[in-house]
């Protein structure tokens, strides 16, 4: 029999790479080598135990990548658990993981089992794992090392079985250093670390996700449009996206939401500021910054924002604060270009205040 040549087995593992990426990974769009590199690292590990920290910027698509890796695990049929850990505050954090027992404290009436104990056998997915406090960090990290939690107000360990994923935007390393986040429990963590690149430095794939985006909208919302014309394709590819694929997929939406005619133009696109913001920096891996006017320019001034219309009939205060709330909320979101964070740095709050009153408004 003859030898199998080398480029066989390149064919071959090419085609089970793409049969595996079929079954486990058909929500993530993209061909650029970050990607691939990405996903062919998620096939190996899949099948293991071994923690994965996936790190990248806002809107990158970290969940999708989690939810392949367990898709395409053992523990398939199991619970994919996930839980952002910004949005909880940090009193809560305790119980809302690790679970509380019947009277652990004022208010527990009944008995809770935390989110560790509902992804048993499966997979836990820790999303802004960076935003975890010291304190918790601390109890995370037995979980890790012994396999066991102790719901508050009990003195018994109750062992699991989970798989845990974490994500961050942030620079764990950079924490490490400065005393915000363990180190023991990094290298937990990152046992197998996974990068994904910003939008803006896989330009290859941006119509790719904005054509899949647009057919999804398409169905969900029942609106006849075609594609994109000449002028939308090269806005798209011009504008830098500081939102990543998440402010990608939520302008497209917008636009097929709101489109008049079968082709979306760059007018229905309604990208913010010029086609590549100030904001970003020139080149092929370029930093986010805030670029300072010219010095010869006179500062613009702040314009402040509307007041809430209000006439004889609607003079309730607390109406209006929250309407101006919202505009304002609005607004920083926008100028974020849909990244929370910014936008409550905008807006003078913590992400996690920010986090819940969407919470509130969107309720």
């Amino acid at each position: 029999m003859a030898r199998e040549s080398h480029c066989d087995r390149a064919v071959m593992m090419m085609t089970d790479f793409a049969s595996w990426r079929a079954q486990y990974a058909s929500e993530i769009v993209g061909e650029s080598p970050q990607v691939i590199e990405a996903l062919e690292t998620i096939q190996h590990v899949a099948n293991s135990d071994c923690s994965i920290l996936i790190t990248g910027e806002t809107g990158s698509g970290k969940e999708l990548f989690a939810r392949a890796a367990h898709r395409a695990s053992s523990r398939r049929s199991r619970a994919f658990i996930a839980v952002n850990c910004a949005a909880i505050p940090d009193s809560l954090l305790e119980t809302e993981l690790f679970g509380h027992l019947k009277g652990a404290f004022t208010g527990a009436t009944n008995a809770r089992p935390g989110r560790f104990m509902t992804a048993h056998e499966g997979t836990i997915f820790l999303d802004e794992i960076g935003d975890l406090p010291l304190s918790a960090q601390a109890k995370l990290l037995r979980v890790l090392e012994e396999r066991v939690v102790s719901p508050v107000g009990s003195d018994t360990d109750i062992p699991v079985d989970v798989r845990i994923i974490a994500a961050t935007h942030r620079n764990l390393e950079e924490m490490v250093a400065q005393g915000k986040f363990r180190a023991d429990l990094y290298f937990r963590l990152a046992v197998v670390p996974i990068h994904l690149p910003a939008l803006r430095e896989r330009p290859e794939d941006v119509l790719r996700i904005a054509e899949v985006c647009l057919a999804r909208s398409r169905e969900r919302l029942g609106r006849n449009v075609e594609g994109f014309d000449a002028s939308a394709r090269s806005a798209l590819c011009a504008y830098a996206w500081p939102g990543n694929v998440r402010e990608l997929a939520h302008m497209i939406e917008r636009s097929v939401l709101l489109a008049k005619k079968a082709r979306l133009g760059e007018a229905d696109l309604q990208l913010p500021g010029a086609k590549k913001p100030k904001f970003m920096a020139s080149g092929t891996n370029p930093e986010i910054r805030i670029v300072a006017p010219p010095a010869a320019a006179a500062a613009p001034q702040p314009t402040a924002p509307s007041a809430p219309v209000l006439d004889d009939t609607s003079l309730d205060l607390r109406t209006a604060l929250e309407n101006l709330e919202r505009t304002l909320i609005d607004r920083a979101l926008t100028k974020a270009g849909g990244n929370r964070t910014e936008a409550a740095a905008l807006l003078g709050l913590n992400r996690t205040t920010l986090v819940e009153k969407l919470r509130k408004y969107a309720a």
